[in-house]
This record gives structure tokens, C-alpha cells and sequence, in this order.
């Protein structure tokens, strides 16, 4: 007969077996291995830069973020119509009514694409070479932040 200590003594000595320890291990190091993998997924983007290409045909991407544009620089001649496969990396809660605009007076740019989203956007190069900044008005400082800005370079 045997008594209760002795039941709990031996239940305690198989959970504490090697085999059991093993199989714990392994649980734990697959379940990490895929919070850190979605993590990773999720983030790449972010560190990355955009999944996939554009889909439209001779567009030029453009990221926009707390980090600014991706480029910074876009070149085009006078004249010039430039279709931007424009994609925001950036989740509503960081952005003032949960967009990122693009705004230059002087190129005539006033547009915003909402938060983790893209959008196609066309822009017409003005007519007189030269540099054209543009910026984010939206968030991050708006016009006051240099990080948020970019320039269109118009060469003839």
C-alpha cells in the first residue's frame, strides 16, 4: 500500500524527469521562434522598406514615415508628369488625423495618403528647373521639421 507522500514524491520525481525537461525546452524554443518571426514580419516592413514592387507601370516608389520621405530626392524634367506609387509605413495613433500629406506651394503638391496604406499619385514638374522642397504638414513638426522634407529636382 502505498501512502500519499510517497504518490507525491514519485509524481514530482517523473515531472522532474529529463525527458519532461526536453520536451518543455523544445515547446518553449518553437513558441519564441514564432513570436520572434511574426515580430520580425510585422517590424520588416518598417526596416525593411516596402513588400513587393509597385504595380504601376512606370511609377516610382515613395516611402513616407516619422523618418521622413524615401527618397528624398525626386529628379524629373520640366513639364514632366511623375506617377508615385506613394506608401505610408506609419499607423493612425502617430499621425495627426491619421494621414501624412506631401504639400510644396511652390510645385503646386497638395496631397496626403492615410496611415499604412498606399495610393498612386501624379505630379506635374514645373516648367522652371531648379529644386522645389516639399514636406509633410500633417505630423512630426510639419514645414519646422528638416527631417520631414524632400525635394523635387527639376533639370532640363
Amino acid at each position: 500500500m502505498t501512502t500519499r507522500a510517497t504518490r507525491r514524491n514519485q509524481q514530482r520525481a517523473q515531472r522532474r524527469s529529463p525527458a519532461n525537461s526536453r520536451l518543455r525546452a523544445v515547446v518553449f524554443a518553437v513558441v519564441a521562434f514564432l513570436i520572434i518571426g511574426a515580430g520580425a514580419y510585422l517590424a520588416g516592413s518598417v526596416f525593411l522598406g516596402q513588400r513587393g514592387g509597385t504595380s504601376v507601370p512606370g511609377a516610382m516608389t515613395m516611402r513616407i514615415s516619422m523618418a521622413g520621405f524615401d527618397p528624398k530626392v525626386m529628379t524629373a524634367k520640366p513639364g514632366q508628369t511623375l506617377t508615385i506609387d506613394w506608401w505610408n509605413t506609419d499607423g493612425a495613433v502617430h499621425l495627426e488625423g491619421g494621414v501624412h500629406t506631401m504639400v510644396s506651394d511652390t510645385a503646386n503638391i497638395h496631397e496626403s495618403v492615410a496611415a499604412e496604406s498606399r495610393k498612386t499619385i501624379t505630379i506635374a514638374a514645373p516648367m522652371k528647373p531648379g529644386d522645389y522642397d516639399f514636406w509633410c504638414d500633417s505630423c512630426c513638426g510639419g514645414k519646422e521639421n528638416d527631417q520631414m522634407h524632400g525635394t523635387l529636382r527639376v533639370e532640363s
